[in-house]
């Protein structure tokens, strides 16, 4: 930042000013120190941040006594400290995803993970905008995680687990998804183990056949009867339909959506209804 001057030095008519040739330069000097202590002041002027902290309450952070020789811009220097800090990442780890994996997602969709880091303080804000993309590459790569397709007939396509990804491969959709390592491994193990058969010799004579064995005479005494048996428990009734009404308050309507919502919105049986009351 530098102070622009009224007047400049060498437009100044030294005749109607009657300057002289020391006074001028004088002038000059001390416009040059007045533009130095103008933008110092500024430096320690603007060292207060507010933020939203992840208690999802405002955060005041002070910066302390500053100066234009700590960094080339102030904004360098408000990024270098909420870097510091955690509050801005430029790149993020595939653990930091498994880590923060909501609870109720088996499959997270490559959408809901980067929505995540614009609508939740627990989530960094990202200076790279690819930043998602190259988390989940690497997260396949290494074996933590798994990418892939919306499941059909029980089966994912495509699925994706170890090897070599690349961030070009990564879609952002609604229709992809990642898994966690222990998820993908039970999957890989179902599919690699066959149906179970029985292998019936054959006798060479007739067809074989399997008999079921009789059941062994009971031991009991004549005059004693065996106790009854428990009655089968009813199968458990599935739930077809979630209904709530509820007052929720502004802090938590991002946590209302990251930790619920999204879990029903990829389907389409979501309707939600809005009250809106403002007391003015």
């Amino acid at each position: 930042m530098t102070l622009q001057a009224a007047v400049r030095v060498d437009e100044v008519d030294s005749r109607t000013l009657k300057l002289d040739e020391g006074q001028q330069k004088q002038l000059a000097e001390n416009l040059k120190k007045a533009g130095r202590d103008l933008k110092e002041v500024i430096w320690r002027s603007y060292k207060n941040l507010v933020l939203l902290g992840k208690n999802n309450q405002l955060r005041e952070i002070d910066l302390g006594l500053i100066n234009s020789s700590q960094a080339d811009s102030m904004l360098a220097l408000i990024l270098e400290r909420l870097r510091n800090d955690g509050d801005i990442e430029k790149d993020i780890s595939p653990n930091f995803l498994v880590r923060n994996w909501p609870p109720a997602f088996k499959e997270w969709s490559t959408k809901s993970v980067r929505d995540a880091f614009f609508a939740s303080p627990q989530f960094p804000r990202l200076l790279n905008a690819e930043a998602v993309k190259e988390a989940i590459a690497r997260g396949v790569c290494g074996g933590v995680i798994a990418y892939v397709g919306k499941p059909s007939d029980g089966e994912y396509q495509p699925f994706t687990f170890g090897g070599t990804m690349s961030v070009s491969e990564v879609e952002i959709s609604d229709e992809v998804f990642i898994i966690k390592k222990e998820t993908a491994e039970a999957y890989q193990k179902a599919k690699a183990s066959p149906a179970q058969t029985i292998d019936i010799p054959d006798s060479g004579s007739s067809p074989a056949s399997v008999v079921a064995p009789s059941p062994e005479k009971s031991t009991l005494p004549q005059d004693q009867t065996p106790s009854p048996q428990p009655e089968p428990r009813p199968a458990s009734t599935t739930v077809t339909k979630l209904t709530w009404i509820g007052d929720i308050p502004p802090q938590k309507w991002t946590t209302f959506y990251t930790k619920v919502l999204t879990k029903f919105a990829t389907g389409k049986g979501l309707r939600l209804t809005l009250s809106l009351n403002v007391q003015i």
